[in-house]
């Protein structure tokens, strides 16, 4: 019987993996019971089978039951389905087909046969990917970004190869939900990563694993700030979890500039002039202190305009080096994505590009199973008039659609006068002064789309001087 060969096989130089014998116990297991074949269809298709009689006589099988639903399979009926295709002889002949049913220990493991057939086929294609990509390192056309993501992508698909899971009734599902609520009601669990504001987590439920949240406002409103207060909440309040934030616009040190002002209620001008007084430094120290004792806790990555690629690839090393429970991006406008399909005047669109972003990042976030909150602009129109809304996501429609939760921000005080300028401003990194003058405005947090849940809007404090949000204290 021959094998059916792949780019591989030449270059490691032995026979690739596979088993015979179970190839046979499946194909006979069909032969022998029909039903065998709805228990296993999900499982393999031809291309599993490493012997190419194998593979024709799958084949053959498929189309039969798809030409002739009404016949049954078997010896027979195959052998003469498969004599009418002309496809008789690639499977080794009638005689051949006869003797599979010859070699099945029990029917009974046809599933399991199945199972070993597909784990063979995946280490096969691993062997003929290696292969491809140690051709195309060689490849002087081929950039090494280009050879990175065309792996990306092949890899993607072995991860989620295998067709479709079998269906179930709900009983085990049932009683999961049923001890979840139980278990939320007598406060052992919660739905989602907290955020650290009760009002927030009023609407929300917390931040929920395998979503995408998108945080959206103008420039200088405050989401980064927002994204950092929850993100500072997450990583070092009450129930700390460890959370990796991708910082593309600012460095990193900016960024703990930040964090030590939020935290540590430190003026941020007082942190970047060095204006500071003793008590401010002490503040500063004891902070910095808790930090570095939980300091795994805070994860960066502030490579600025990172590429897609890279992005997945640091955030799934985060979650399964470091246990992360929520992942932050700021923001999705900074992230770089080039198909290398595309060449020279082809490229595509910013907004084909955004779309794409969105939907492996909303991906990226079931894979993972983890909360993906990625920061993003809004059109010049949205907030300077009027509130944002949804339609006021920049770039791409689709991410109000990949999106499970969309916040906007809406700072009246932001909003153009009759002359076209801003009637307040405030600089959000506080004055020159080391004495800080806690100053406080209300931002407006709409909840402009809840996949599981509804919307409306709330207002939270924003002390630009420590680049915090806060509740409002109600009295």
């Amino acid at each position: 019987m021959p094998s059916a060969k792949t780019p591989a096989d030449n270059s490691i130089g032995r026979v690739p993996p596979h088993n015979n014998d179970a190839e046979v116990a499946l194909l006979g297991s069909i032969l022998l019971k029909n039903r065998v074949l709805d228990e296993v269809q999900t499982l393999v298709t031809g291309d599993d089978f490493y012997q190419t009689g194998h593979k024709a006589i799958w084949n053959g099988i498929i189309g039969l039951k798809t030409d002739k639903p009404s016949v049954s399979v078997d010896i027979m009926s195959l052998t003469q389905y498969m004599s009418q295709k002309g496809t008789l002889a690639d499977a080794g002949g009638a005689a051949y087909i006869a003797s599979l049913t010859d070699s099945v220990p029990t029917t009974t493991n046809a599933s399991y046969y199945a199972e070993i057939i597909r784990e063979n086929s995946l280490k096969r294609t691993l062997f003929d990917l290696s292969a491809k990509i140690s051709d195309a390192v060689f490849d002087e056309s081929k950039g090494s970004q280009q050879v990175l993501e065309a792996v990306e992508k092949q890899m993607s698909k072995l991860n989620n190869r295998g067709g479709a899971n079998d269906y179930f009734d709900i009983a085990q599902l049932l009683a999961r939900v049923v001890d979840e609520v139980h278990d939320r009601a007598a406060g052992k669990t919660t739905i989602g990563v907290s955020s650290g504001f009760k009002t927030l987590d009023k609407y929300i439920g917390g931040f929920k694993p395998s979503e995408l949240i998108i945080i959206a406002a103008r420039p200088s409103v405050g989401k980064t700030a927002l994204a950092l207060s929850i993100a500072v909440n997450m990583a070092f309040g009450h129930h700390p979890v460890p959370i990796g934030f991708f910082s593309l616009e600012m460095s990193g040190a900016s960024l703990i500039e930040r964090v030590l002002s939020n935290r540590g209620q430190v003026n941020l001008a007082s942190l970047r002039n060095g204006k500071m007084d003793a008590d401010t430094n002490n503040r500063m120290m004891t902070t910095a202190a808790n930090l570095y004792d939980n300091a795994k806790n805070l994860l960066i990555q502030d490579t600025p305009n990172m590429n897609l690629l890279d992005i997945k690839s640091q955030a799934r090393r985060m979650v399964k080096d470091n246990g992360v429970k929520a992942i932050f991006i700021d923001y999705i406008g900074l992230i770089e994505y080039k198909d290398p399909d595309q060449k020279g005047s082809g490229a595509q669109a910013r907004h084909e590009q955004v779309s794409i972003i969105s939907r492996s990042l909303k991906q990226l976030a079931r894979e993972l199973e983890v909360p993906i909150i990625c920061l993003c602009q809004v059109n010049r129109e949205g907030g300077k008039d009027r509130p944002p809304m949804l339609a006021d996501l920049r770039d791409s429609g689709s991410i109000e659609q990949d999106a499970d939760l969309v916040m906007l921000l809406d700072d009246p005080s932001k909003r153009l006068d009759e002359n076209g300028k801003i009637s307040q401003y405030e600089d959000e990194e506080g004055g020159e002064s080391f004495e800080p003058v806690v100053k406080a405005r209300p931002i407006k947090i709409i909840i402009a789309k809840q996949r599981n849940g509804s919307t409306g809007a709330f207002n939270l404090n924003f002390v630009s001087d420590f680049v915090q949000f806060k509740e409002i204290e109600k009295f």
